[in-house]
């Protein structure tokens, strides 16, 4: 082979090699584009509706969130009377204001929500603001709405000792506890992805300086004087909306003062799901 031809197959090989580089690392960028692409659009699409988010729990909930940069919807019966109970801080938080005992008005603020956090609460033991219209009513117009939404998943706030007519808030209340349980029901017979978490009584502490202790089959009697602080709890809620453990399943929690913060998340991995 001549000089002049082996200049001329180096020539095109190089040209060939050029060009495959430059496929190569269109091929890469299109893809990376993609996944970026996909990766906004499916932060986009998560809206998580917090009903309840101006009360003891669900500030926690929603600060937390906003410090995650997850995108929500914050309900509260009055933006007023939310903000000058928690402060100016609260001022931005994407309030929508509604009655959960308003079911068309939960169809309309629900929709477009993704995920739904319920930490809605009874203000009175009877009446109409009690926990026949709020703890159960409320719950039903939620998950009426969560279903029409089409929703991800909904983690529903109770309390521990829910399914015992004997428990002693059960006794002093007639009853009361007996509305969250029935809530629970109709949200385990709905259709929808849940999570049911019952807590032990609510605490203002700081999260992670007690371990998280999580059970299942509602044995109230050792944890009816144990604790739970309110910031635990709402990372827990949170961490429910998408861990797979979580899924159709209902549990206990609390803290234990006397062991150091674990690993929480593993406990979730290990629950059980609710049997039909």
């Amino acid at each position: 082979m001549s000089i002049q031809r082996l200049k001329l197959c180096v020539s095109k090989l190089s040209c060939n090699l050029v060009l495959s580089l430059l496929l190569a690392c269109l091929t890469l960028g299109g893809c990376a584009g993609q996944a970026k692409r996909e990766d906004s659009q499916a932060q986009v699409r998560e809206l998580i509706f917090v009903a309840g988010a101006s009360g003891r729990v669900g500030r926690y909930v929603i600060r937390r969130l906003k410090d995650e940069g997850r995108p929500f919807r914050s309900l509260t019966t009055s933006k007023a009377k939310a903000i000058e109970r928690w402060g100016d801080s609260y001022r931005k938080m994407n309030w929508v204001e509604g009655d959960v005992r308003d079911s068309a008005r939960m169809q309309q603020i629900v929709a477009g929500a993704t995920r739904v956090i319920c930490v809605v609460g009874a203000r009175e033991a009877t009446g109409p603001n009690g926990p026949e219209f709020v703890d159960y009513g409320g719950v039903v117009n939620l998950v009426e709405a969560a279903k029409a939404a089409q929703v991800e998943h909904f983690v529903l706030l109770t309390a521990i000792g829910v399914t015992d007519p004997e428990h002693p808030f059960n006794k002093a209340t007639q009853g009361a506890l007996q509305w969250r349980f029935k809530g629970e029901e109709h949200l385990r017979n709905s259709g929808l992805s849940y999570t049911i978490v019952r807590p032990a009584g609510l605490v203002n502490r700081p999260a992670g300086e007690q371990r998280v202790i999580i059970e299942q089959g509602d044995n109230w009697q050792p944890l009816l004087r144990s604790t739970l602080s309110r910031d635990d709890l709402s990372q827990v809620l949170i961490e429910s909306l998408a861990n797979a453990g979580a899924r159709n399943a209902t549990f206990e929690i609390a803290n234990d003062p006397t062991q150091g913060p674990g690993d929480w998340r593993l406990l979730l991995d290990a629950l059980q799901p609710d049997q039909p």
